[in-house]
């Protein structure tokens, strides 16, 4: 195989210069937005996580992590149960990429919140003495380094069939894990080396396997195996993102730039100010066209049942992702629905939203919505295919109804993307609902509470697992 490798005078050192980036980095050296971001993240993350814990996905986890008799040190998000890091750490990580509501960056296609908060949050309460500016710490060198690897890979190793969460995520909680646990250089090095040997995760998931929201659980618990083993001194591949053979970016991506993994690294070019939300219980890809469909329908009053057709004109990256036609499967399988475009159009303009109620399996043999995704029409826009990496997502949305009528509405960033973000109170909005779902008014205050003044917090991984346990009823 021929890999296009995209290099630089630097690129020898890539795995140690961001290795020796995180393990300099302090607190101190982290600007109010980039606090602000990670305290986003960590309430996004525990909202998504808590809504997610009944899933049949997370629970099937959790009967295996029971069965396996670990000891109880930290605690599974609404749910009353305990286990050791790894456990709750897979518990979690799989419960909050559980309903495709969780955060997105959107350069390297990965979900970063579901692979660090959980690991963090575990070996905190594990270690009982974390304080909340460590905390803190710990995710922005996960979600730094996480966003970087993902960078030099995307969308290549996207589009060769590997799930980025179950990739790169794994990298990101090392790196977390690994800043956690105050390695030196080169034992963060190693930890970074480990997390690459366990990378691994399918995007044909995608297509109606629960197995995607395992990957970012998996990738929660490899990365803490990754940076506990490279703390007793094992080794991992030193030079794991450069190596020509062998290496993260040379066996998993066709084509490869390590440049983005250094761009900007200390200077003062945060990615994970890049990091997005979602509004929508959806893949991050669709979300562009469902943003689109429902500015038109509330605009003009629409209705779906007048709808003749929908084009959606894209990038190649949205079309392989979501673009094809949608499959429904019996027994109803959610993923296949909530990672499906026309679905979410189709379902989009028939109920005005895109969330939790219209994933549900009466929802995902409807013929109603069935025979809508049916007339959604997907095709790849080359003006749009030509744009950056910021504009993977872009869309061109015409909607025609049966009357004749046209409307159309284009988005170059979906909802919740950096340079179309969720306001703050719409984000904790959608915490208070995912969470309050679950566990007691007062847990979720607490939470709040907690996350907003974790620069300020002692010892805040007990508390947090208290308030994340306290389920209603």
């Amino acid at each position: 195989m021929n890999i296009a490798v995209t290099a630089t005078a630097t690129a020898p050192a890539t795995t140690r210069t961001v290795a020796e980036f995180a393990v300099g980095l302090r607190y101190e050296d982290l600007p109010p937005e980039v606090i602000a971001m990670a305290k986003r993240c960590i309430l996004d993350s525990f909202g998504c996580g808590v809504f997610g814990a009944s899933t049949p996905w997370t629970q099937a986890v959790t009967r295996v992590v029971n069965s396996l008799g670990q000891a109880k040190r930290a605690s599974a998000w609404g749910q009353k149960g305990k286990a050791d890091v790894l456990g709750a750490s897979f518990i979690n990580g799989t419960s909050a990429q559980g309903y495709e509501l969780d955060d997105c960056h959107d350069q390297s296609m990965s979900h970063y919140g579901a692979g660090v908060i959980p690991a963090v949050t575990a070996c905190s309460e594990d270690f009982g003495d974390v304080s909340g500016k460590d905390f803190i710490l710990a995710v922005v060198a996960g979600f730094e380094l996480g966003t970087r690897i993902g960078n030099t890979v995307s969308p290549s190793a996207f589009h060769t069939g590997f799930h980025p969460c179950g990739l790169t995520s794994t990298f990101a909680s090392a790196a977390a894990i690994g800043k956690l646990i105050k390695l030196d250089a080169d034992k963060y090095i190693s930890a970074l080396g480990l997390a690459g040997s366990q990378a691994a995760g399918l995007m044909a998931a995608q297509f109606g396997a629960m197995a995607k929201r395992f990957h970012s659980g998996k990738a929660s618990q490899n990365g803490i195996i990754a940076a506990y083993c490279a703390r007793e001194g094992l080794t991992g591949v030193r030079d794991v993102l450069e190596a020509e053979y062998g290496g993260f970016c040379s066996a998993y991506s066709r084509e490869y730039d390590l440049s983005w993994a250094t761009k900007g690294l200390g200077t003062g070019h945060w990615e994970i100010l890049k990091n997005g939300f979602k509004r929508y219980s959806s893949l991050a890809s669709s979300q562009a066209t469902a943003e689109c469909l429902r500015i038109l329908r509330e605009q003009h009053n629409l209705r779906g049942e007048d709808v003749a057709k929908i084009d959606v004109g894209t990038t190649k990256m949205v079309y392989v992702h979501c673009g094809w036609p949608y499959k429904p499967m019996n027994p109803p399988e959610t993923i296949a629905a909530q990672m499906n475009l026309p679905f979410v159009a189709a379902v989009m303009m028939l109920e005005g939203n895109a969330f939790i109620d219209q994933f549900q399996d009466s929802k995902l043999l409807d013929p109603t919505i069935i025979d809508l995704a049916n007339r959604v029409n997907v095709t790849i826009d080359p003006e749009l295919d030509a744009l950056g990496p910021d504009e993977m997502r872009a869309v061109r949305v015409t909607l025609t109804m049966k009357d004749g009528k046209a409307y159309k509405h284009s988005l170059l960033y979906r909802p919740g993307h950096c340079m179309n973000p969720i306001p703050d109170e719409a984000l904790r909005a959608k915490f208070r609902d995912l969470a309050g779902r679950v566990i007691s008014k007062s847990a979720v205050e607490r939470i709040e509470n907690i996350v907003g003044n974790l620069d300020k917090e002692e010892n805040p991984a007990a508390e947090l697992g208290a308030a994340l346990q306290d389920v209603r009823g």
